[in-house]
């Protein structure tokens, strides 16, 4: 079984139980990285930036692990939200294709936060088979809900909803972190790829309908 998100559930994700500072710390971490990477994140300018002591930091954060963590979270709830705004009316295929869209615009708009959420190895990361099957992803169970329906409804195969729902991200991550890279020659270039290539990975998948 894995945890079903519900209306309520989601109101919730953005509802952070830590004291106003450590937010203020939290948020300018955050827009430190998006600025420059987190490979550069300065405990000294974040102090500046919030103004309080680099030490001051360590009273909200155990070290700069913890703290990067804390962003990653920040930025999955970024894109949580980016996913939530897609037509949940439309039909299933249609739905992670669009969810598949969503995970690319979130690696154009915020490079540097989506080097740290899927590039960087870090202690709160997400490890598969364990977290997704249970939902600990949000991201990754909306994709699987869809996955799912698809199945049900005939549009894929039958198949293991979780290990398609992961094949199918591959293929979407795999594709972008090429271009995150500079595999690719423009920007305008790699969208027409990306969408051609997960409409050929999901044609794979369809079903087969009666004679």
């Amino acid at each position: 079984m894995y945890t079903a998100y519900t209306a309520r559930t989601r109101a919730n994700v953005y509802t952070v139980r830590m004291p106003a500072l450590t937010k203020r710390i939290r948020a300018a971490a955050t827009d430190l990285v998006e600025a420059g990477g987190h490979e550069g994140l300065s405990m000294r300018a974040l102090g500046q930036a919030v103004g309080i002591s680099p030490m001051a930091i360590y009273r909200h954060f155990e070290d700069r692990e913890d703290l990067l963590d804390a962003v990653a979270e920040a930025g999955f709830h970024r894109l949580e939200a980016a996913l939530w705004r897609i037509d949940r009316s439309a039909p299933p295929r249609a739905r992670v294709l669009a969810l598949l869209d969503a995970y690319l615009e979130f690696s154009l708009e915020h490079p540097h936060l989506f080097e740290l959420m899927f590039l960087t190895h870090r202690k709160g990361i997400r490890r598969f088979p364990e977290d997704f099957r249970e939902g600990r992803s949000r991201a990754f169970h909306e994709l699987r809900e869809d996955v799912a329906t698809c199945m049900r409804t005939g549009v894929f195969r039958a198949d293991d909803p979780l290990e398609t729902t992961l094949s199918l991200w591959a293929h979407a991550h795999g594709l972008v972190s090429l271009n995150r890279v500079g595999r690719f020659e423009d920007e305008a270039g790699f969208r027409a790829i990306y969408g051609r290539a997960l409409l050929r990975f999901t044609r794979g998948l369809e079903g087969y309908s009666p004679l």
